[in-house]
């Protein structure tokens, strides 16, 4: 199963392309998410309890338009592989970047923090391409799926792309000595943790990963909230955010890991607030 997976994106890897060939692309995809409508019901409650008062026609229409975001999401990232160096004008301002640039300068790492909102690969395939210009090593941390073929096939995408990766598993302290060095490294943070850190995201308390707060203590580097926005088809706007402050250190190193996840899911808070319906609200985030 997962083999044809992989061959029936392969087609639309070859069929998808800016212009026409995109925006026929998008629409199949698009009716077909609208069509099987994949996880309406976990979508539709995650934004009841995110948007109590809204009305249900509201839901609606954001899911309608998260699945037509994730329709370009894809067309996007399968038409980039013909020109990865297209991206550059794609993204049609950069806001925030100066302080960016001031890092890369005096060899400084950073952590930038983000979510599954907008099209988060094509930031991604921009920023890993913006610092190889510039002789920077930026990574990204790749959560792999279940299944092996897909999960390797969509790396695969990424690396053409210009992204290096690094496992999930890796250990804090591997993370930690990287972004010492002088490394950026970019991670995704908006999905439910396994272990016991509950803080309030959108209102509600919910489990977190608290990966990233320990980077941030271990490492001493800024944790830069970053977001991408969709402007039209095929053009975008990137938005870098000042630093997560970062709490007292003579804080117990519990309530120092608490405020540094409270302050990271305020930021990302912040993006979906603007525009709900570029975030992935499929995903089960306040799970118990």
């Amino acid at each position: 199963m997962s083999k044809l997976a992989v061959n029936a994106i392969d087609i639309f890897r070859h069929l998808a392309d800016t212009g026409i060939r995109g925006r026929i692309t998008q629409k199949f995809l698009s009716g077909l998410l609208r069509l099987i409508h994949p996880r309406a019901k976990v979508v539709d409650e995650n934004l009841k309890l995110a948007y109590p008062e809204a009305p249900s026609q509201w839901r609606k229409d954001i899911r309608t338009a998260m699945y037509d975001n994730l329709a370009w999401t894809i067309t996007e990232i399968l038409a980039l592989q013909r020109n990865p160096s297209q991206i550059f004008s794609w993204i049609k301002s950069v806001r925030g970047i100066y302080s960016v640039d001031r890092l890369i300068d005096e060899k400084k790492g950073a952590l930038f923090l983000s979510g599954h909102f907008g099209n988060w690969e094509i930031m991604a395939a921009w920023y890993a391409q913006y610092t190889k210009r510039l002789g920077h090593q930026m990574y990204v941390v790749a959560q792999g799926i279940h299944d092996k073929d897909i999960s390797a096939y969509i790396d695969g995408l990424r690396h053409n792309m210009g992204v290096d990766l690094l496992p999930s598993d890796y250990s804090v302290m591997k993370y930690a000595h990287l972004l010492k060095s002088g490394n950026h490294i970019a991670l995704l943070n908006d999905v439910a943790g396994n272990g016991k850190v509950i803080v309030p995201f959108m209102g509600h308390d919910a489990t977190n990963v608290p990966g990233p707060a320990v980077m941030a203590m271990l490492s001493g580097v800024p944790v830069i909230p970053v977001c991408i926005y969709r402007s039209a088809p095929f053009e975008h706007e990137i938005e870098f955010f000042p630093p997560v402050e970062m709490p007292d250190e003579k804080l117990p190193r519990e309530e120092r890991l608490r405020r540094i996840i409270l302050e990271c899911n305020k930021a990302i808070e912040r993006f979906i607030r603007r525009r709900p319906e570029l975030w992935f609200w499929l995903h089960k985030r306040w799970r118990p």
